[in-house]
């Protein structure tokens, strides 16, 4: 059995993949509610002592620091993962970044994973979070090449940002509509809208570059909300979650599923 543990800004992933690839139910903790190196070890009694553990790590030290000794405690070390130029498995991904270590371990790993769901298809991953990720992987002559992405505050942050650094506005707990008639409405749709926009932009220069529509996937907590903003956009989405696991999952030499040969 190998573990495989996706350690994001709010919370922890993980889950355990047999010798075939498959993987099995994933489990999340909060990090930031204290007691994560606790609450691991208990989680993780059923783990075989001494397994492999591939992880990657966007979160503090001290989340990474629990992860650890948690994993201490069945006599497992984990792998530590960060981005790589390269990839190489069953499909190629190619780091397009002008430094390619730059580049988020979470958001690398994201692109592996839907690069393993989606054989030789060009993509537009989103990964909606505590920020909102926008990435553009395109596909072609036996390769796949990340050509670029960008960064922004997700839709907790700008909401947070809202209630924190203005005099009257709350931490608004409305809805996105078309047109809002309420301070808490008016917050929530100018954020869903702006998130919104923000993704058709990317994908319609995206398939200018591409000549065609690319796939668009979108992952994380707010993916749900995001898609219903999204409806109508003119392009097809789907929404695939634990993207970061998968791509891990490349990283321990996992076999591509039968379902996406």
């Amino acid at each position: 059995m190998t573990l495989l543990i996706d350690i994001g800004n709010t919370a922890l992933k993980w889950t355990l993949m047999d010798a075939s690839g498959v993987t099995g139910v994933v489990r999340v903790e909060h990090h930031r509610d204290g007691g994560l190196a606790g609450r691991l070890a208990v989680a993780w009694q059923g783990v075989p002592e001494g397994s492999r553990a591939v992880a990657c790590s966007v979160a503090s030290a001290d989340a990474r620091g629990d992860a650890e000794r948690a994993a201490a405690t069945r006599h497992i070390r984990i792998e530590w993962q960060s981005s790589e130029v390269r990839h190489e498995s069953a499909f190629v991904l190619v780091n397009g970044y002008r430094n390619p270590e730059q580049l988020g371990a979470d958001r690398w790993h994201g692109m592996l994973g839907a690069c393993r769901r989606l054989l030789r298809q060009s993509f537009v991953l989103v990964a909606a979070g505590t920020a909102t990720t926008i990435d553009c992987v395109e596909t072609g002559a036996g390769e796949s090449r990340f050509v670029g992405g960008c960064i922004a505050p997700g839709q907790r942050l700008m909401l947070d940002a809202l209630a924190s650094r203005t005099a009257w506005l709350p931490l608004a707990a409305g809805s996105a509509v078309d047109f809002p008639d309420h301070t808490d409405d008016a917050i929530v749709t100018g954020i869903l809208d702006a998130q919104a926009g923000l993704v058709e932009r990317f994908v319609r220069r995206f398939a200018r570059r591409l000549d065609h529509w690319p796939a668009v996937l979108l992952s994380g907590g707010d993916a749900g909300s995001l898609a219903e903003r999204l409806h109508g956009s003119g392009f097809g989405l789907s929404i695939e979650h634990n993207l970061v696991l998968a791509g891990l999952a490349a990283r321990a030499g996992a076999p591509i599923p039968e379902s996406t040969r």
